[in-house]
């Protein structure tokens, strides 16, 4: 299953090549048959034949039309992070992908994780050690939101909430980035670009020059660009993780390990500091490290400076004895023009929500 979604990711999804072009028209259909899905899906929720549960207290998600990789995590944090800073008492509400437990979870109170990444997912442990507020997983996210409100927030960010329909949201913010395709399976999409019909504002990812033609497509929603910046290293110290200066970077021979759907973009934020690449470990999205693996790290890193990770992939290879200072994490964060503006908008819309 592994090589499989990588072998749609690198090849049929770019249509690479013979094979890839091979591949996506052979899984066009399942497309088109997605599509009548996703449509049908819609128009039972838009005629009220599916039900939408309104929270007691305010949601406002952060989402996307793609799978994995946008930085709608990384966005959800900031978020939470501006609102919080505003006065609201808010927690971060994720599915919880990967874990084991599926029923609503108190990850962490504000002061680190309470439970382990085996039963929430990698994710909602990194948020725990980057958020001061609460954090909870639920498969059904109403039930996360009436645990946050039983904790006394007044405000939920939702991680990934676009297509989860049957919570009624108070805000929409919808990442958009230069990654496009066909619907899944033979690319990318959940949904297409007429979707965004029912977001409330349109964050556009920038990578390169100013987004000004993806802007184009999405002129009759408010648009907020975000950048997404390497802004600290993280070590863990006793699963306590400290902050270091990104300048110690700059020349040093590292190796990578990743485990995230998109690494293109971890591997360019790594090279602006001129680092020397030894060796690439690449991993599965969520990759669950085993023994077997710290020791083929391992054996690779003695004549390196670091081994530079991702933060979600901190959170499992902390576990291992690496030596002391070698294993660091890249920390990114959301950067977003006119970011006061937004969080008025959603702050607004929590304050004066309908109930």
């Amino acid at each position: 299953m592994q090589d499989l979604s990588r072998v749609l990711r690198t090849v049929v999804w770019p249509r690479h090549g013979t094979a890839g072009q091979a591949g996506w028209l052979a899984l066009l259909p399942a497309s088109w048959l997605f599509g009548a899905g996703v449509a049908l899906r819609n128009a039972a929720y838009r005629l009220g034949i599916l039900k939408v549960e309104r929270a007691p207290i305010a949601v406002v998600s952060v989402g996307n039309l793609s799978v994995g990789g946008t930085g709608k995590t990384p966005l959800a944090l900031w978020l939470a992070r501006q609102l919080a800073a505003d006065g609201m008492k808010v927690a971060l509400l994720l599915r919880g992908y990967g874990g084991e437990v599926g029923e609503a979870t108190v990850v962490s109170r504000g002061g680190g994780p309470q439970v382990h990444a085996k039963d929430t997912g990698d994710e909602a442990i990194m948020l725990a050690k980057c958020f001061s507020g609460a954090v909870i997983t639920a498969t059904r996210r109403i039930e996360g939101v009436r645990l946050a409100e039983q904790l006394g927030c007044g405000i939920v960010v939702l991680d990934d909430g676009f297509q989860h329909r049957a919570l009624a949201r108070d805000f929409d913010l919808v990442l958009i980035d230069e990654e496009e395709g066909s619907l899944l399976p033979a690319g990318p999409m959940r949904e297409g670009y007429g979707a965004l019909d029912r977001a409330d504002a349109v964050a556009l990812v920038i990578k390169r020059g100013d987004g000004e033609a993806l802007a184009a497509r999405v002129t009759a929603k408010p648009m907020f660009n975000v950048r997404f910046v390497p802004s600290a290293l993280v070590e863990s110290d006793g699963g306590v993780w400290h902050e270091k200066a990104l300048s110690g970077l700059s020349g040093s021979r590292i190796i990578v390990v990743s485990g995230i759907a998109k690494p293109a973009s971890f591997y360019e934020a790594l090279r602006q500091w001129e680092v020397e690449l030894v060796e690439v470990f690449e991993y599965p999205d969520h990759h669950a490290y085993t023994p077997q693996d710290w020791q083929t790290i391992n054996r690779r890193a003695h004549d390196v400076e670091y081994i530079v990770t991702t933060e979600k992939d901190l959170v499992k290879l902390e576990e291992f004895p690496f030596a002391r200072g070698k294993l660091v994490a890249l920390r990114v964060s959301a950067a977003v023009d006119r970011g006061e503006e937004l969080v008025r908008a959603v702050r607004d819309r929590a304050l004066h929500r309908s109930v």
